[in-house]
């Protein structure tokens, strides 16, 4: 087994806290603009229960309120119109990966947590994929998202 395909997804549920809750919250935002209005501050509250369980009824999946490997696939395999990420795209799923990418100490201020995939993120996503032995194209799919989301930060 590679190393990639061993790092596992956090389960993540009501009282957890920290930088990947932050970035689910910004894919669950990105998601249904209903949700919009999901405060991204990193706690797994009441309020992201309910709309973790609205995605999993809507995605077909076990509606728990629990997020592990399937709900986060679902998140970020691409499938989740503008999951996928690139340099010129502006929006939560961009935020998501800024919040990852700081997490790992590849973005180095939380002031570039700002939606804008612009050179600095494209810089960010290149030395993070290069670190971590994937293909280096400074897009987020699905592969650099299960590294992003699985691995500890700095």
């Amino acid at each position: 087994m590679t190393e990639q395909a061993s790092v596992s997804w956090p389960v993540l549920r009501q009282g957890s806290t920290g930088p990947d809750v932050t970035a689910l919250q910004y894919l669950l935002r990105g998601a249904r603009d209903q949700w919009r209005t999901l405060a991204a501050d990193g706690v797994f509250g009441p309020a992201t229960d309910s709309v973790v369980r609205g995605f999993q009824s809507i995605a077909g999946l076990t509606v728990d309120g629990a997020v592990g490997p399937t709900t986060w696939q679902r998140l970020t395999d691409g499938t989740t119109i503008g999951s996928t990420v690139r340099e010129g795209d502006r929006n939560e799923y961009v935020k998501a990966a800024q919040t990852e990418l700081l997490k790992h100490g590849d973005l180095k201020s939380a002031a570039q947590v700002d939606g804008v995939f612009g050179p600095d993120t494209d810089t960010a996503t290149r030395r993070f994929q290069e670190r971590v032995a994937l293909a280096v194209d400074g897009v987020v799919g699905p592969a650099t998202w299960r590294q992003l989301i699985s691995r500890a930060g700095r």
